[in-house]
């Protein structure tokens, strides 16, 4: 089945896909510079017209919360998330600590259907390490949120202890109240509940139903006012600061990883302390740049206002230490491959130098993978040899050859190459970022490499200001031997782009219909210099319209692939609209040309594109027989159109 959803080899650089005009544009198309924050838009207009103001969708809140061993929580974001369950709990309060074992039971019962379990501390005078313990006396199966700030309270407004607060993945709350009513008012205590409150509402969720009593009363301790204010009057690293820092911050900012100083304790934070303040005053960090409610990808990263105002609050006190009571431990984190030990290993043959000083380096290597047959591969994993310097790193293979004869014209290690690897590939793999959690595919499926293929490692490095040198490492895992559905790539594009030279807004549109049913896995923007922002919409045979992906502020230099929590699945007869809004004025300081000049089409970075990659699976395989011949024939007229416009200009 496998080999029937591909173009043999040939021996010479494969242009069925016909992606690009020359083998650099295409290699930068399909693998492509993942490392931003590029977006699509996917609206309703004709590419060359400027957009308009638009109306925005509001923001959900980050749903987060971090545990009393300071691991953190990103509501929503397990497969197969339903909505995810918040008791309010007290240290001390007999009915909040009965009703422990009947809340633990219901996790329990409903772990495998979506709901995710989150115990809350939110008291002022109780320290974490007093929650770690009360968590390990009571045995609670479930992760204990210990909410120093207050935030969680703030946001839910819960009145007593315990209290059930089920929230959708939006944000939305679809239950609030008592766990069930066998207390009926403090002191008077029923042997047996008559309503299951709590697990009703949960089986309501499950069934996708309306909650049929969205709210009930809850009986209990009542809660403590939190302090006025937006933040404490007291902010300390060890209960306000060090949760948010090593819960956003530590997996890059740590020995051997590519942030360039660690942040994993009092010292590392205060004397780094009015330059964390300036990042996360910009929204430079942590980095992510999708917009909230277009699209939900795993591993969203971002801090909350109310993060951002205690760090600013705890600088301009001074940096307060803190009782050691309430500092969480230090973050743990796996060593070495982070998704187990690879089927395939592929090494770097030879160390690389990097100088001290001068531009980037875009260095591409070849690492046979010796295959003897066709195989679906469900992961790649990316293990730097020097974190330092690799600012990123992109996957391709190469069938034909090409690769390798690049490599032998090129004195050094490896070869140069940019934009792209320099030959037309086919590549539905993705790219590495710092900090980016390695995923599987879904279960069944996989990305194809061929037999007696070669993996081209593309590194990005930056110079440090020292010698260096780098030896990286790729890691093959294999899908499982059933599986059958092939992961190809789909991009929206539209080639027949002029931008004017001045024009501040300038609007482009490109649209794709599926003549078949597809679920997107992710979404991939990528722009060039003068991008400033992308969005992806859906718009289904109905006129449903469905969010894809919207970046706001394109940054070149830390373009992203951005993985849905649930594949996005999409009828036969829907229509991808990627709008796209560039910046080619004077008044854009990453413009290539002074004065501004027009700007079409093309690979090299001075010149612009604007692609959104989709990577997609579908059910069958005439379905994906469909999605390929037909992507086939668009990617041909998307070639007649640049050939058009490039006669145009020449008259």
């Amino acid at each position: 089945m496998i080999d029937s959803l591909r173009p043999r080899a040939t021996a010479t650089p494969r242009r069925n896909l016909g992606l690009a005009i020359t083998p650099g544009w295409a290699a930068c198309v399909r693998a492509g510079l993942w490392l931003g924050c590029g977006g699509c838009w996917w609206w309703l207009l004709s590419a060359g017209a400027v957009a308009r103001a638009e109306t925005e969708a509001p923001v959900p809140p980050l749903l987060k919360g971090i545990d009393v061993d300071g691991k953190l929580h990103r509501f929503g974001e397990q497969a197969g998330h339903r909505a995810s369950v918040l008791i309010f709990l007290a240290t001390e309060c007999p009915i909040s600590n009965s009703f422990l074992p009947v809340v633990s039971s219901l996790a329990s019962r409903y772990k495998s259907r979506g709901i995710s379990f989150y115990g809350v501390i939110s008291s002022p005078q109780v320290s974490r390490a007093e929650a770690l313990r009360h968590r390990d006396e009571y045995r609670i199966p479930f992760p204990v949120l210990f909410d120093s700030s207050g935030e969680l309270r703030r946001r839910w407004q819960p009145t007593h202890t315990p209290q059930a607060i089920v929230v959708s993945s939006a944000g939305q709350v679809l239950y609030s109240g008592r766990i069930d009513d066998r207390y009926v008012a403090l002191g008077r205590k029923r042997d047996e509940p008559r309503t299951h409150d709590l697990d009703a509402a949960l089986q309501a969720v499950v069934k996708g139903r309306e909650v049929p009593q969205p709210r009930t009363e809850p009986v209990g301790c009542v809660l403590e006012d939190l302090p006025e204010g937006t933040t404490p009057p007291t902010v300390t690293f060890t209960r306000d600061i060090a949760p948010i820092i090593f819960a956003n911050c530590a997996e890059c900012h740590r020995p051997g990883e590519a942030a360039p100083f660690p942040l994993l304790s009092f010292s590392d934070v205060s004397r780094h302390a009015n330059q964390i303040v300036e990042v996360i005053r910009m929204g430079y960090m942590p980095p992510w740049h999708p917009r909230p409610g277009y699209g939900v990808f795993r591993d969203r990263r971002g801090l909350s206002e109310r993060e951002i105002a205690l760090i600013q609050q705890w600088v301009a006190a001074g940096k307060p230490e803190g009782e050691a009571d309430d500092l969480p431990p230090p973050p743990r984190f796996t060593t070495g491959w982070q998704l187990g030990q690879p089927d395939l290993i592929l090494k770097m043959e030879e160390e690389f130098c990097i100088p001290a000083s001068g531009p980037d380096i875009h260095q591409h290597f070849v690492l046979p993978t010796g295959l003897k047959h066709n195989r679906l591969v469900a992961a790649v994993e990316f293990r730097p040899g020097n974190p330092r310097v690799v600012h990123h790193a992109s996957f391709y293979t190469d069938i034909t050859g090409s690769a390798r004869r690049l490599d032998r014209d090129d004195p050094q290690p490896g070869y140069g190459s940019f934009p792209g690897a320099g030959f037309d590939n086919d590549s539905s793999f993705r790219s590495w970022l710092p900090g980016m959690t390695p995923r599987r595919l879904p279960r069944g499926t996989g990305s194809l490499i061929q037999a007696h293929s070669d993996v081209v490692l593309e590194i990005h490095y930056r110079p440090t200001g020292k010698p260096e040198t780098d030896q990286s490492t790729v890691g093959v895992f294999f899908a499982e031997a059933s599986a059958r559905q092939h992961v190809a790539e789909l991009q929206v594009m539209n080639m027949d782009l002029v931008i004017p030279a001045g024009e501040k807004r300038y609007w482009h549109r490109a649209s794709y219909t599926l003549p078949a049913a597809a679920a997107l896995l992710d979404a991939a923007p990528h722009l060039h210099l003068l991008g400033r922002e992308m969005k992806a919409t859906a718009i289904l045979p109905s006129g449903e319209t469905r969010p894809l992906i919207w970046i706001t502020d394109w940054d070149f230099s830390w373009q992203g692939q951005y993985l849905y929590v649930e594949p996005v699945r999409l009828p036969k007869g829907t229509r991808i609209e990627v709008d796209t809004w560039f910046d080619n004025s004077a008044d854009n300081p990453l413009n290539p040309f002074s004065p501004p000049r027009d700007v079409a089409w093309g690979e090299q970075t001075h010149d612009e594109m604007a692609v959104c990659h989709f990577r997609y699976v579908c059910d069958t395989l005439p379905e994906t027989r469909a999605m390929n011949n037909d992507f086939r024939a668009y990617v041909a007229q998307q070639q007649q159109r640049f050939l058009n416009r490039r006669q145009r200009a020449l008259r």
